[in-house]
């Protein structure tokens, strides 16, 4: 039976890359986001390349909504071997300009999502001593930006709280790691490719417990 990982955040980019790359290398995939047709359209062109996907709809802001999705994965697919977070709310403004309240709403997929999906996960993953529960954060987590507050803050967040889960896992197999991108996601780039940073993934998965990663910051 295949191996899965589950993608909370599907779309193009980042979980496009680690789709296709997990898939290549046997895995099945699970993906989460809010779109039901842009999720069909992503299965389908994993099934183009010969790769199994399925999907659940939700919006990961909603702690209801993501848990009933992670268990309709389960049900259907059994226990994820690899999960990743990747999703992302942001908008471009002035800081003079950015709202608390938009921030705040935002920060409830930047890191409200995470922390709700470690809530249901991490202790069956301690139970049973194993686990691969891994985020995307980015460079913003480590210097705020003017421009992109909601963001940055978001980021910075979430990278703090990455690092508490780890410590709850602390003696355990189970393998809580953030890859910390700290350029813009471009198709043609040789570094801040999908491809590129599904590869870190890989890098991240194969890791035994004597070499397990909290962070890359690549």
């Amino acid at each position: 039976m295949k191996k899965l990982i589950t993608i909370i955040g599907a779309g193009p980019g980042i979980s496009q890359g680690v789709a296709d790359k997990f898939g290549k290398e046997n895995f099945k995939i699970a993906l989460i986001s809010r779109t039901e047709s842009k999720l069909q359209e992503q299965v389908m062109d994993l099934a183009k390349n010969g790769i199994d996907a399925t999907y659940a709809v939700a919006d990961v802001a909603n702690q209801d909504s993501l848990k009933s999705a992670l268990l309709s994965i389960k049900e259907k697919e059994g226990h994820a071997e690899v999960i990743l977070y990747n999703a992302v709310a942001f908008s471009g403004m002035d800081i003079l300009d950015q709202k608390w309240e938009t921030i705040r709403e935002q920060m409830d997929v930047n890191v409200g999502g995470y922390f709700n999906l470690m809530k249901m996960v991490l202790p069956f993953c301690i139970k049973e001593n194993k686990g691969n529960l891994f985020v995307t954060n980015g460079g913003f987590a480590l210097s705020g930006d003017d421009q992109l507050t909601s963001l940055s803050v978001g980021k910075a967040a979430l990278r703090n709280l990455v690092q508490a889960f780890q410590k709850k896992a602390t003696g355990t197999n189970v393998h809580i790691a953030q890859l910390t991108v700290c350029g813009f996601v471009n198709p043609n780039d040789e570094k801040y490719s999908p491809k590129a940073i599904a590869e870190q993934y890989w890098k991240l998965y194969l890791q035994n417990i004597e070499q397990f990663e909290l962070e890359i910051i690549y």
